[in-house]
C-alpha cells in the first residue's frame, strides 16, 4: 500500500501494519465523537498487543478486580473476627501480647517479602503438591504450581490481614467502656453488647481498615 503524507512524500506500508484507518478530513463532529468513544472502548475492553505497546488494558482491570474480591473474601471475615476475639474475649496475658506484637510487626513488613513468601509457599509448595496429587499426568508442565490469580489473591490477603486486624482492634478499643457497662446494666449479654453496641460504633474504623 502506497500512502502520501501531508507534505507529498510517499510512504509504503504493508496491510499487516494497518490497525485502523479513518478519513479524517471527511468526518463530521458526531463521527469524530464516535471514533473517540470507540478508542476509549478499545482501550478499556481490548486485549494488549505489540508487546503491550498497543491495545487495551482489560486483562489488567479484570485481574485487579478479581484479586481484590478474592482477597476481601479471605481477609475481612478472618481479620475482623481475630481482632474481635483479641479485644473482647481474650484475657490479657503473655500469649495475647506476643500475638499483638507479631501482628504489628507483620503490618510493617515490606510487600516484597510477602511476594517472595507467596511465590515460594503457594506456587512452589502448595501448588506443586496439588499438581503431584491431581495433575501428575501433565507434569512437568505445572497447573497450580505456577503464578495465578488465586495465589496472588492469597498473597495479598497475607499482606493486608495484619493491617485489617490492627485497624479493627483500634476501632474496637475506641468504643467507650461506659457504653459496654450501660449495655450490661440493661441486662444485655456480651454478644448482644458486641452486636448492637460495639460493632455499630466501631464500624467506621473497621471499614477504613478494610478499604486500606
Amino acid at each position: 500500500m502506497i500512502l502520501a503524507t501531508a507534505d507529498g512524500k510517499e510512504l509504503a506500508i504493508s496491510l499487516a501494519e494497518v490497525v485502523r484507518a479513518y478519513p479524517a478530513n471527511q468526518l463530521s463532529t458526531l463521527d469524530k465523537l464516535g471514533v473517540y468513544l470507540s478508542r476509549w472502548r478499545e482501550y478499556l475492553l481490548g486485549e494488549p498487543r505489540e508487546a503491550n505497546s498497543e491495545g487495551g488494558v482489560w486483562p489488567a482491570i479484570f485481574g485487579t478486580v478479581t484479586m481484590t474480591l478474592i482477597m476481601s473474601l479471605a481477609v475481612v471475615p478472618f481479620g475482623v473476627l481475630a481482632a474481635l476475639y483479641m479485644r473482647e474475649y481474650a484475657k490479657a496475658g503473655p500469649m495475647i501480647s506476643a500475638v499483638r506484637i507479631a501482628v504489628n510487626n507483620l503490618a510493617g513488613v515490606p510487600s516484597i517479602v510477602f511476594g517472595v513468601f507467596g511465590l515460594g509457599f503457594f506456587c512452589y509448595t502448595i501448588g506443586a503438591g496439588i499438581d503431584q496429587l491431581l495433575f501428575a499426568e501433565k507434569l512437568p508442565n505445572p497447573t497450580f504450581g505456577t503464578g495465578g490469580i488465586m495465589w496472588a489473591s492469597l498473597t495479598l490477603a497475607l499482606l493486608t490481614l495484619p493491617v485489617v486486624i490492627v485497624a479493627t482492634e483500634e476501632a474496637l478499643a475506641a468504643v467507650p467502656g461506659s457504653m459496654r457497662e450501660g449495655s450490661y446494666a440493661c441486662g444485655a449479654s456480651k454478644w448482644q453488647t458486641i452486636q448492637r453496641i460495639v460493632l455499630p460504633r466501631a464500624m467506621p474504623g473497621i471499614m477504613t481498615g478494610t478499604i486500606i
